[in-house]
């Protein structure tokens, strides 16, 4: 009977583990079928986001100008900037790009909109794009010392235009991971400016930028703690996670988002490194945040 009882579980397990493995296998078939469908992302940029995010705007009264603001955002094929109420600067993006869905992301629904426990002093923005998460947390904390890190060159030109009247911000052309290193683009020719993927090369060239940690930062900024860890690397979360995440311990408040969806499991690692660690966690619009007890 033991013998039959240990085959049946080891089948049930086997059972499950091949489930799980038909479920990351699925979601990332269907994420690649969503990501190549003709047409999705001028839809999205240049229609979708426009007109609703207007809408949104509208009566939230976030975004100045709103109704020329979308026209702009539908017919302009050059930089504009745009006037967001409570940030003293005009920001600057490129219509018809996911700069636009980002926009309303960022300063309509406020997706970063959280609350530390104590004023920051020192803020990651690990993923930075072209600053909107930056511009935010500086105007709502400009006391704070922001380190924005964005890869992708054009994204992190922009990034440097929009963060060039704060000098609390510091811009790094640089991928984050588990230790110093070289990384590789490997998205580059992908038709939005977001969800750029990296991976660790032995190259240089065009694609490639560097790689830097967290624990290195620190040390160089002379920082003993992070009050602010904002973490949108598409799926890199698998490696930055993977070793050297002591700094985990010295981080008061961590958002993040997952891209299972993309790379399958590449939250695990992160989960893993958190056990045992005391964080209040809850979930904001597609963010886990995580506030330490």
């Amino acid at each position: 009977m033991e013998s039959v009882s240990s085959e049946n579980s080891c089948m049930t397990k086997d059972s499950v583990q091949s489930f799980q493995l038909y479920i990351r296998t699925m979601k990332k078939i269907i994420h690649t079928i969503y990501e190549n469908i003709p047409g999705r992302v001028f839809f999205r940029d240049r229609i979708f986001w426009p007109l609703y995010g207007g809408m949104q705007s509208f009566s939230k009264g976030k975004i100045k100008k709103n109704l020329k603001t979308s026209l702009k955002l539908i017919f302009e094929q050059r930089e504009i900037g745009i006037l967001i109420k409570n940030i003293k600067t005009p920001i600057i993006l490129r219509p018809g790009t996911s700069d636009v869905p980002l926009l309303y992301h960022i300063f309509v629904e406020e997706e970063y909109n959280i609350k530390p426990a104590k004023e920051p002093a020192f803020i990651i923005d690990a993923g930075a794009n072209i600053g909107f998460t930056s511009l935010y947390f500086a105007n709502r904390f400009p006391e704070a010392r922001i380190i924005a890190i964005e890869p992708e060159e054009s994204n992190f030109q922009l990034l440097q235009k929009n963060t060039a009247a704060y000098p609390n911000i510091r811009c790094i052309k640089a991928g984050v991971w588990n230790s110093t290193t070289r990384l590789r683009i490997k998205n580059l020719e992908k038709d939005s400016k977001w969800a750029f993927q990296v991976e660790e090369t032995t190259e240089s060239g065009p694609d490639t930028c560097e790689g830097i940690s967290i624990d290195g930062l620190l040390s160089e900024e002379r920082k003993k703690e992070i009050d602010i860890a904002k973490i949108d690397i598409e799926g890199a979360e698998e490696s930055l996670f993977a070793k050297n995440y002591q700094w985990l311990s010295k981080t008061n408040l961590i958002v993040i988002e997952f891209h299972d969806r993309i790379i399958p499991g590449s939250s695990k690692p992160f989960w893993d490194a958190v056990k045992g660690m005391k964080f209040k966690k809850y979930k904001k619009r597609k963010n886990v945040v995580l506030v330490r007890e």
